[in-house]
């Protein structure tokens, strides 16, 4: 068994690297303007930092490359998968619909017929068939290996919110450099920031709770990305209503945006510890 000296050793080296590599976002900002190559390249490393992350750091630290997590097992997962794809999905439609129509605008949602809600569910299911594996750069790394190592030190709530802040905090470089870059005030590009460490640290608990119950980082794979695809595949659906010109949308999702992961969060967190209490009695 690993002791917590060793996590401890472990989890500072990836998290070092992990965000060594996120900073790159904001030194290299101005090639990046200037040069598409350069902002693909960069922004393809950043994506995958801590998967590489992960990968030196078992390397370096001589502890190898087992228990990776990254069979699929889909017969015995199924179930797994299709909460996967459905939850996320779910909790982004509640989270911009539900304002609206609580609001007296159900008239704007007639995109949302049932051609079009199927299309829509049609090609994000391909898309998370086929697409999605590019998140394993993020995934490896967060439900792979942080995950692994935190939780023998700070425990199950413990990892979830710490993990969440983590993973919330690696994304700043993006918000930082883009103010750099002129985009939005300070002020804008911190509110989005501690935002998004907010969702990320709620819908984390959902994803390190697929991961232990399939022991595969897939199942959080594609959770992670229906939850940055559908909020697109939303917006689109509510494009096609019959929305004024004039209308704020975004003032409408504001108040009710963090209510669905919230509870996510709540419930999963729930799981986990009852998953976590049933193993130490049979232990």
């Amino acid at each position: 068994m690993t002791s917590k000296k060793d996590c401890a050793k472990r989890l500072g080296i990836y998290l070092l690297i992990a965000f060594a590599f996120s900073t790159l976002l904001i030194v290299l900002r101005k090639p990046m303007q200037s040069s598409e190559t350069v902002s693909f390249l960069v922004a393809e490393l950043f994506c995958a930092s801590p998967a590489v992350a992960s990968l030196i750091t078992r390397a370096v630290t001589g502890e190898g490359f087992r228990d990776m997590k990254l069979h699929l097992n889909l017969t015995e997962n199924l179930r797994y998968y299709l909460l996967s794809f459905a939850l996320p999905l779910i909790a982004i439609s509640v989270m911009y619909l539900v304002p609206v129509i609580a609001s007296g605008h159900s008239s704007w949602l007639s995109g949302f017929t049932p051609a079009n809600v199927l299309a829509c569910v049609m090609i994000l299911a391909g898309q998370a068939a086929l697409v999605s594996v590019g998140l394993l750069g993020e995934e490896l790394g967060w439900r792979g290996y942080m995950n692994q190592k935190m939780q023998p030190l700070f425990g199950t709530f413990g990892t979830c919110l710490i993990g969440g802040i983590v993973w919330g905090a690696w994304h700043f470089p993006i918000d930082i450099a883009n103010y750099l870059s002129g985009s939005g005030t300070l002020r804008y590009s911190l509110e989005t920031a501690f935002g998004r460490l907010a969702l990320l640290a709620c819908f984390g608990v959902f994803l390190m709770w697929l991961t232990q119950k399939t022991g595969s980082v897939f199942p959080a794979v594609v959770a992670h990305f229906i939850y940055n695809a559908s909020q697109n595949a939303v917006m689109m659906l509510l494009e096609q209503g019959n929305i004024p010109e004039d209308a704020d949308l975004e003032g409408f999702t504001e108040a009710f945006e963090y209510v669905p992961f919230l509870i996510i969060g709540a419930v999963f967190m729930v799981l986990l510890l009852n998953d976590k209490k049933k193993a130490l009695q049979t232990a």
